[in-house]
């Protein structure tokens, strides 16, 4: 295995069957991929993983791919009124684009024409008081909404635990539970899901099964700065099942539904308040 540590691909293992059959496209999807996951420990890609690793990346819409532009740019800014350190020759990869250098340069521009940032050329950038302004609009629609995301193996085994644990400890504490398996939608179900992630207060993440998605979801909703909520059945937490980056958190552990839904219940009270009862 080749062991590499890049600024623009993040850190992973390669093996050299791998590394001979990829193509530029594929190089470029596994850089996110890399840069993406948020792991203390390297990706090991192999010839037999990479089509998994590529399947994992989210499929964002143009105006999706917009704000996540605006959101890099003004994750490396110190403060407002300071251009941003972003260097979009390294940092794309976090932006899971087709044509990296064809659509930084349309978004930029795009970002300009709203008025989001500033007319500079180069790599410096600079978020203007509307950009700034529009991020708060991003994230004050999410803080305000009733509605909780749940995370969780999509298994008969857990329905039990759904809709008589971790949904019923949802509305009773005055929030509104939505599991994306059970949600109407038309959308591409990689993009519905980063859609109402946004779109929700907070997220339940049940661990048990051991889904990448839900490690995924849960990644998601902490770079949003919203609470997550950790649960896993006891038997798996005991095991030591869960990877090692997630063990720090403090998790509802339980054998039965009943004391799911009682544990739950009082950390939703504990963590988001009366909620809207």
């Amino acid at each position: 295995m080749l062991a590499v540590d890049c600024d623009r691909c993040g850190r992973f293992k390669i093996s050299p069957t791998a590394l001979a059959a990829l193509n530029e496209n594929e190089g470029n999807r596994l850089s996110s991929v890399c840069r993406r996951s948020g792991l203390s420990v390297p990706i090991e890609i192999l010839s037999t993983n990479v089509g998994q690793l590529l399947k994992s990346l989210p499929k964002f819409t143009p105006s999706e791919k917009l704000i996540n532009l605006l959101q890099l740019l003004a994750s490396k800014s110190g403060s407002i009124g300071e251009q941003s350190a972003c260097d979009l020759s390294l940092d794309y990869p976090l932006l899971v684009l087709s044509n990296p250098q064809v659509e930084i340069n349309f978004l930029l521009e795009e970002l300009r024409n709203q008025g989001y940032i500033d007319r500079s050329v180069g790599k410096s950038h600079r978020l203007t008081m509307r950009g700034w302004e529009r991020l708060q609009e991003i994230e004050r629609t999410g803080r305000d909404s009733s509605r909780c995301f749940v995370a969780m193996w999509f298994d008969s085994e857990m329905d039990e635990l759904y809709e008589h644990g971790v949904e019923t400890a949802i509305h009773t504490a005055g929030y509104s539970a939505l599991r994306i398996d059970k949600t109407e939608h038309t959308n591409r179900i990689d993009d519905e899901i980063i859609g109402q992630i946004k779109r929700s207060r907070f997220m339940v993440a049940d661990f048990t099964g051991q889904r990448h998605g839900v490690y995924f979801e849960a990644g998601m909703m902490l770079g949003l700065g919203r609470n997550v909520i950790w649960m896993c059945r006891r038997d798996e937490l005991q095991a030591s099942k869960l990877h090692f980056d997630v063990r720090q958190f403090n998790f509802i552990d339980y054998e039965s539904v009943p004391e799911a839904r009682e544990r739950l219940y009082r950390r939703i009270l504990a963590t988001e308040g009366e909620g809207n009862r």
